[in-house]
Order: structure tokens, then sequence, then C-alpha cells
């Protein structure tokens, strides 16, 4: 490695941007299951409001295939078994609770998208 330290100048993450296949189908789950409010939409993407500084899109894509090898991002919980809980009573496919620390599971979205919830 070298002796010279890069400044860094990258701040921060500003948006995660998730491929859909259907975008009014997809906002229309990410409403009802999670809650998240709109903040701006176009006939291709459309932004929703979690957290300040958090920009979460979703993406239609023509040639659209699900992220289902990994997870691209995680979403924050208080509680991930009572988070865990909520989704299963609104019919979300959920994965068990993993071992070790953070506590965590995956879920699959509308689309057959994984997605990673922690408890931090």
């Amino acid at each position: 490695m070298s002796e010279q330290v890069l400044d860094k100048f990258i701040e921060r993450i500003d948006a995660v941007f998730l491929p859909v296949k259907n975008l009014q189908e997809s906002l229309a789950w990410y409403q009802d299951i999670f809650g998240f409010d709109l903040r701006w939409k176009n006939e291709r993407m459309c932004g929703l409001s979690i957290a300040p500084n958090c920009g979460f899109h979703l993406v239609e894509i023509m040639d659209f295939e699900p992220i289902d090898k990994y997870t691209p991002f995680n979403y924050v919980v208080k509680d991930a078994e009572v988070s865990r809980k909520k989704l299963v009573e609104k019919g979300v496919t959920v994965s068990e609770l993993r071992n070790g620390e953070p506590k965590r599971f995956d879920l699959t979205d509308i689309n057959g998208n994984m997605i990673s919830i922690i408890e931090l």
C-alpha cells in the first residue's frame, strides 16, 4: 500500500436506485407495506421518503431481472422481530431471523428483489 494517504472527498451515498418491472405497482406496494411517502415521480422512476438525507428510488427497467442473489441494501429497524411479524401479517415473503449480530432477516418485494432488514 502506498504511503500517500488520499483525502476523503466523498461525503455519503445520496440515493439508492432499485430496479422494478412496473413502477406504478411497485410504488403502491412500497407505500402499502412500508408507508413510504412519495417525494416525486416521473414516467420511469420515483423517489420515496424514508429518512432525511436518504434517497430511495424505484426505477422501471424494460429488461427487468430481480436482484435475488444478494441484498443490495439494508433497511434499519429498531426491532427486527416486531418488523418481521408486521411484514408476515401483510403477506410479505420473509426469511427466518438469521443467527449472529446484528439481528437480521431478508424479505422479497413484489418484484422478487431481496432486501435485508437489520436491527441497529
